[in-house]
C-alpha cells in the first residue's frame, strides 16, 4: 500500500536526524562533535537565530557522554559556532553555577552541583518514589533476571532505577548488562522504549515518522507509515513489547507500559534475562506479573493536577 502524500517521510536531503549525527559522531575525529552539538543550527538558519543565550548554555552539558568526560573550550567554539570570548563566558557561568568544573586550561568536567541535583532528584522524583518498592518486589519472584524502570523522557527511554544482577548467567556464561540508572536509549531502540512508542498519541507518531523514517526503518518497525502504524498497534493489542540482543548481546528484554490515570503513558518496566528460547519463553509467561507491577506503581503516583497545566 503506497503511504499516504499527508504522511510521507522528507527526504534525506531535507530532514537533519539523530540517527544521522550519530553516524556522524561514531566516524567523528576527536575535535568532531557528539549529536546534541551537531544539532545546533548556527546564527541565520532557521531555529538558530531564535536559540537564547541560556538554550546554548545548558546545551553545553549536552556534549558530554560515557565515552567524552570533559570538553574543551575550542569544541564549544565550534559546535555552536561561536568566538572563544563567548565560549569561556559561557563555560565560566556554567562552573559558577556548579555545574562544570574546570580541570585545566580550557579543559572542563561535570561539576558538583549535579550530584546535588541527583540527590534531590532520588528523593522527590514521582516516578522513582512510585516504583522503587513495586521493583524492589520483582526480584524476589524472578531470580537470575533484572528490572529497570524507564522514563518517557526527551525521545527516548531513561532508566530511572535498576534492581537485579549486573550480569545474567546462562549455559555458564556471564552476559554483563549495559544499562542502569541514567542510561537514555531513543524511541527506537529496546522493548523499554519501543512500549512507550506504541502509547504516544497519533499525531506524535506521525511527527515522528516524517522525521525519522530511515531510522524507524533500520530499526525493523516498518518501511512504512502504515507498517509503522501498524507494528505499534500489535504491541498496543499484545499489552509488551520484545527484542532480543538490541542493547545487550545474547539477551532477551521484554516489557509492559507505566500509564498515569489520564492513559497517558510516562514509561515502562523492563525484564532482561537469557535470549534463549526456554528462557525468553518464561520471560513471557512473567508479562502478568509485570502488568500487576506497572499498575502498582501507576496507583502509587500522585493524582494529577487537574487545575494546573499539564
Amino acid at each position: 500500500m503506497p503511504t499516504p502524500p499527508s504522511i510521507q517521510p522528507r527526504t534525506a536531503a531535507a530532514r537533519t536526524t539523530p540517527a544521522k549525527h550519530a553516524t556522524k559522531a561514531a566516524q567523528a575525529t576527536p575535535t568532531e562533535l557528539p549529536p546534541a552539538a551537531m544539532g545546533a543550527a548556527p546564527e541565520g538558519e532557521a531555529g538558530g537565530a531564535s536559540t537564547s543565550a541560556l538554550a546554548r548554555l545548558l546545551q553545553i552539558l549536552d556534549l558530554f557522554s560515557l565515552t567524552r568526560t570533559t570538553i574543551r573550550v575550542e569544541e564549544v567554539v565550534q559546535a555552536f559556532d561561536i568566538v572563544q570570548s563567548t565560549a569561556y563566558r559561557y563555560l565560566r557561568e556554567l562552573c559558577d553555577a556548579g555545574l562544570l568544573a574546570q580541570q585545566g586550561k580550557g579543559v572542563y568536567s561535570l561539576g558538583r552541583r549535579i550530584v546535588e541535583l541527583e540527590r534531590l532528584l532520588q528523593l522527590s522524583d514521582p516516578l522513582l518514589l512510585a516504583g522503587k518498592g513495586v521493583m524492589d518486589s520483582l526480584v524476589e519472584e524472578s531470580p537470575n533476571r533484572s528490572f529497570l524502570l524507564c522514563a518517557y523522557y526527551r525521545d527516548g527511554a531513561l532508566c530511572v532505577y535498576k534492581v537485579g544482577p549486573d550480569e545474567i548467567r546462562h549455559a555458564g556464561t556471564a552476559m554483563k548488562i549495559q544499562r542502569g540508572r541514567g542510561t537514555r536509549l531513543p524511541l527506537f531502540v529496546g522493548a523499554g522504549s519501543h512500549v512507550i512508542l506504541a502509547h504516544l498519541p497519533p499525531h506524535q507518531l506521525k511527527s515522528l515518522y516524517l522525521l525519522q523514517a530511515r531510522e524507524i526503518a533500520e530499526a525493523g518497525l516498518g518501511q512504512s507509515w502504515m507498517e509503522f502504524r501498524d507494528q505499534l498497534s500489535q504491541i498496543r493489542k499484545r499489552g509488551f513489547a520484545e527484542t532480543f540482543g538490541k542493547v545487550n548481546p545474547g539477551m532477551h528484554s521484554i516489557a509492559v507500559p507505566v500509564l498515569r490515570d489520564d492513559g497517558k503513558v510516562i514509561g515502562s518496566v523492563l525484564a532482561l534475562g537469557s535470549a534463549a528460547p526456554a528462557k525468553a519463553e518464561e520471560a513471557r509467561q512473567l508479562v502478568p506479573l509485570l502488568q500487576t507491577k506497572a499498575e502498582a506503581i501507576q496507583q502509587a503516583l500522585p493524582a494529577i493536577d487537574t487545575n494546573g497545566k499539564d
